[in-house]
């Protein structure tokens, strides 16, 4: 029987991140970088020096990252914090509801006419 242990599973489109808060978006993008290394959990979490149990729940959106771990996530990943929260920020961005920013000078002007 294979040992699945250190490979990296994808993850299947019933069980997606969810991206609907800052903190899912920044797990999401956090699995994202590691299946793409083809890791495990486990192996983020020995590289990290994170605990398993603080990968996984960092990945599903229930952790409060701190800025430590964001400091050093990024550092695994060979990314800057700030391009690890802004890839965060465009996963969470594109399950926002679209909005029109509108004058509301014009929308009163257009009332009183």
């Amino acid at each position: 029987m294979a040992d699945y242990a250190n490979v990296a599973r994808p993850i299947s489109e019933k069980l997606k991140r969810q991206t609907e808060t800052l903190r899912q978006a920044l797990g999401a993008a956090i699995t994202t970088l590691r299946t793409k290394k083809k890791w495990s959990q486990g192996l983020l979490a020995r590289k990290s020096g994170y605990e398993l149990s603080t990968i996984n729940r960092l990945e599903r959106g229930k952790a409060n990252p701190t800025m430590q771990l964001v400091i050093v996530m990024s550092d695994i990943f060979g990314l800057r914090p700030s391009q690890l929260l802004a890839r965060a920020e465009r996963k969470y961005l594109k399950k926002q509801p679209k909005t029109t920013v509108t004058d509301s000078s014009s929308e009163s002007a257009k009332k009183t006419k």
